[in-house]
């Protein structure tokens, strides 16, 4: 029943959605100027030159805030550099991971946001950033600046710990997910033909290290695949004890989040199966085991999920740095001595400049930098002084299974069915294109009435010919 609830209620909103966009777009036709490209040599010639690195969240967020902003200052250059062409939503990673999204419906291409827009796009990869020289080097050439927005992102952090780089499987991309995928059908299929019960059962654990947000969800996913998923195609298993466990360094899961948000997911993901170790760090991997500070885990699984690092040009600059390489900024989001430089999302180490606490590295808070950040460039270019950055939290949303999540708005915090179903509606509205939104209606709906994939897709190419021969 719940498959058609939420199958109608997918159909419902992506109707809406798209009648609503399709009068915004009209509307902003009439509006936008007509896109131009720009060469190198335009660029460089703009009397203010404002460069931004990095297209996800962030990035993207400033130059549409500097497009709003700006449209009209014919002198100004804005140019966004992205190493692919696309944007990564991350939040959908998950449901691409338990089979209910086409990868290609959790990205969007950059060049939909740059239509008729007065920003330009360089598809290059950032090599080195010279402060002192106001310019960067891309691997198609220099750029140099007047404004510096860096918004980078990051990568999955790994420590140096025994096997950890050699065994455990990060999740951070959409070729992550997939390969989460592949690897849970491999395991199932290598629990299938065991013989020994307790190799069997050393397949069917699975262990992720990091009890934040992704590894939160990481865990659920993995359960709700497994159950929901491939033991619907593996009768004979089903009532083998797959075992997910989270293993966290804190004491409790969600640091970050308010007490009684955490305590919630920890009854939920309890509830769902899932074993729960707070207050254990992993000290080291091999292929059949994970070795904790409180014991051996029998498990041939390890995801990890404990931290992130922004990219190798952001932890060289000569600034400082915190504890994981990230930029510390300013009130203003500014490296300070360089008041042109501006540092956002995973690329920086922020508080908020009235409570002091510190900004979580979330997309919501990426988002919000970045049109924070493109305000404060167009005031100082109106020569009207800019306020310090504010975080203001929009709530929290977790997916926590089948048909579960939980949900933090404001005061209330609730779980379930209703949680679930908001999860979805909120992330097809936040997401920019409104032609992945139609996708994205179609891919649930037909998981939710016909089942998830659960075929494999190998992105390793000499292994896909190996196995075709």
């Amino acid at each position: 029943m719940r498959a058609f609830v939420m199958a109608g209620a997918a159909v419902a909103l992506g109707v809406a959605l798209v009648r609503r966009q399709l009068r915004r777009s009209s509307h902003l036709d009439r509006l936008r100027l007509e896109h131009v490209s720009e060469t190198a040599r335009l660029y460089r010639n703009a009397g203010t030159r404002i460069l931004i690195l990095g297209a996800g969240f962030g990035g993207l967020s400033t130059a549409l805030k500097l497009d709003q902003q700006l449209r009209y200052a014919s002198d100004t250059s804005v140019l966004v550099v992205g190493r692919d062409n696309d944007m990564l939503f991350n939040p959908l990673l998950w449901t691409v991971a338990n089979g209910r999204t086409n990868p290609n419906d959790a990205v969007v291409r950059i060049r939909d946001f740059q239509k008729e827009r007065r920003f330009h796009v360089l598809q290059a990869e950032v090599e080195h950033i010279d402060l002192e020289r106001k310019e960067v080097q891309t691997s198609v050439g220099i750029r140099p600046y007047d404004q510096l927005v860096i918004a980078l992102g990051s990568h999955t952090r790994m420590p140096d710990l025994p096997g950890l780089r050699k065994y455990a499987l990060p999740f951070h991309t959409t070729a992550d997910a997939l390969q989460l995928r592949n690897h849970l059908i491999d395991a199932v299929e290598a629990a299938h033909h065991s013989e020994d019960p307790q190799e069997r059962q050393a397949w069917l654990t699975f262990v992720v290290g990091g009890a934040g947000d992704t590894g939160v969800e990481l865990a659920a996913t993995i359960q709700d695949y497994i159950i929901s998923g491939l033991f619907s195609e593996y009768p004979w298993l089903a009532d083998a004890p797959a075992h997910i466990i989270l293993v966290g360094h804190a004491e409790r899961i969600l640091p970050m989040a308010k007490p009684g948000t955490a305590e919630l997911v920890r009854r939920v993901l309890e509830r769902e199966g899932i074993e729960i170790r707070t207050g254990t760090a992993i000290t080291g991997v091999t292929e059949r085991t994970v070795e904790t500070n409180k014991g051996i885990i029998a498990a041939r699984t390890l995801f990890w999920a404990a931290g992130i690092k922004p990219a190798d040009v952001v932890r060289e600059l000569p600034v400082q740095h915190a504890h994981n390489g990230a930029i510390m900024v300013d009130d203003y989001l500014r490296i300070p001595g360089h008041p042109e430089v501006y540092v956002i999302g995973d690329s920086s180490w922020t508080y908020d400049s009235l409570t002091h606490a510190p900004v979580p590295a979330t997309a919501q808070a990426a988002r919000q930098q970045g049109f924070y950040v493109g305000q404060t460039i167009a005031m100082e270019y109106a020569k009207r002084p800019a306020p310090p950055y504010r975080y203001t939290p929009l709530g929290h949303l977790a997916l926590l299974g089948h048909y579960v999540g939980v949900a933090e708005i404001g005061p209330f915090t609730f779980g379930g069915f209703p949680a679930f179903l908001l999860w979805h509606l909120a992330y097809l509205e936040r997401n920019p294109s409104w032609r992945k939104r139609i996708r994205l209606v179609v891919d649930w709906t037909l998981s939710a009435l016909l089942g998830r994939e659960i075929g494999e897709l190998r992105l390793d190419t000499e292994q896909a010919a190996e196995n075709g021969n």
